[in-house]
C-alpha cells in the first residue's frame, strides 16, 4: 500500500519502509522526527528529495487526483473546509468531488454527523465553529468516501473525550473492514488501541518497525501484580521478582513478564495461601518508547 525507498526529506534520512494493505500503523516520536513529513510524502503533498514513493502502487505527487478517490488525509494545520460556507455546504461539495450516489451520501452524511456529534451544527459557517467543532466535522469529511487509505496527523487533538471515544471507534470499525490506517499522534492510547504496527521515528531515522506486541514485549516486559490474601506470608524467596513490598496482607511484586508469567506467580502463591484478590498492571506503549529510546 505504501512503499518507501532511499527516502530523504528534511530531517527524514534513507527510511525504507513497506506499510502492507490492510495494516493499522502509528508513527511515533518526539516532535520534529519526521512523523508529519512522513504522511505527507505519503499522500503527494510533498516530493522526496532522494528515493522514491509509492502509494498504491502510483508516485504520490504525480497522481494527487487520482489517489484522492482512495485516500483521506488530515493535517491539522492544513483547512479542510471553506471558511465561509456552512458545514452542510462543504459536505454537498464533497458529495460532488467524489461522486456519491445520494442515498450513499445521506447514509454516510447522517450517520458520521450522528457519532461524531457535528450534525447539530451543519447550519453554522465554519469560521464560527470552535476547534472542537470543526474537527469533528473535518474527520466526519475524511471518513465520508470510505477510503481505502487513511493517512492522519494527530486525528484527536481538540475532541473532548466523547467525541475521542467515538472517533476510536469508526477507525477500529474501518480497520476491520480492511482500510489501511496510518496516524501519528502523541497519544499513546489512541496508538495502543488503533495500531497493530509501530514506527519509532527519531532524528529522521526509523529506530523501530514492528509489531506492537513485540515492542512491548522487548522494551517494557516490566508488570506489577497486587494481592490481597488471607493466612500466611508465602515464600517469594525462589522467585524472579525485581523487588516486592507487604503491607498488612497485601503483597505487591514487580517482575520481567519475559522471565515469568503472571499466572506461574499466582499458582505458586495459591499454593502456600489463600488469595482474596488479584490485580495485574502492564507497562504501557510510553514506557516501551522511552526505553527504546535510551
Amino acid at each position: 500500500m505504501i512503499f518507501f525507498e532511499h527516502v530523504c526529506k528534511f530531517i527524514l534520512s534513507d527510511v525504507n519502509i513497506h506499510v502492507p494493505q490492510g495494516t493499522s500503523l502509528g508513527l511515533i516520536g518526539p516532535s520534529g522526527s519526521g512523523k508529519t513529513t512522513f504522511l505527507k510524502l505519503a499522500c503527494g503533498l510533498l516530493q522526496p528529495t532522494a528515493g522514491c514513493v509509492h502509494t498504491v502502487r502510483l508516485i504520490p505527487e504525480k497522481n494527487r487526483q487520482k489517489l484522492g478517490g482512495m485516500t483521506g488525509a488530515f493535517f491539522a494545520g492544513i483547512p479542510f473546509f471553506r471558511e465561509t460556507d456552512t458545514v452542510e455546504s462543504n459536505f454537498k461539495d464533497l458529495k460532488i468531488a467524489y461522486r456519491m450516489r445520494d442515498d450513499i451520501f445521506e447514509r454516510e452524511y447522517t450517520a458520521l454527523g450522528e457519532r461524531l456529534g457535528f450534525r447539530s451544527f451543519v447550519h453554522e459557517p465554519v469560521k464560527q465553529l470552535s476547534l472542537g467543532q470543526r474537527r469533528r466535522a473535518e474527520l466526519g469529511a475524511l471518513l465520508l468516501p470510505r477510503p481505502k487509505l487513511l493517512l492522519s496527523d494527530e486525528p484527536s487533538e481538540g475532541l473532548d473525550q466523547t467525541a475521542k471515544d467515538s472517533l476510536r471507534e469508526l477507525l477500529i470499525e474501518r480497520r476491520a473492514e480492511g482500510t489501511t490506517i496510518v496516524i501519528s499522534s502523541h497519544n499513546m492510547e489512541d496508538i495502543s488501541e488503533l495500531c497493530e504496527r509501530i514506527v519509532l521515528l527519531d532524528h529522521g531515522m526509523i529506530r523501530y518497525y514492528g509489531d506492537k506486541g513485540l515492542l512491548l514485549k522487548r522494551f517494557a516486559p516490566e508488570e506489577v501484580m497486587e494481592i490481597s490474601f488471607s493466612g500466611k506470608l508465602p515464600d517469594l524467596e525462589d522467585l524472579p521478582l525485581r523487588h516486592y513490598s507487604l503491607h498488612q496482607n497485601k503483597l505487591k511484586m514487580t517482575y520481567n513478564s519475559n522471565h515469568v508469567t503472571s499466572a506461574e506467580l499466582l499458582r505458586h502463591i495459591l499454593a502456600q495461601t489463600t488469595v482474596t484478590a488479584v490485580t495485574t498492571h502492564k507497562s504501557g506503549l510510553s514506557d516501551a518508547i522511552s526505553r527504546k529510546q535510551e
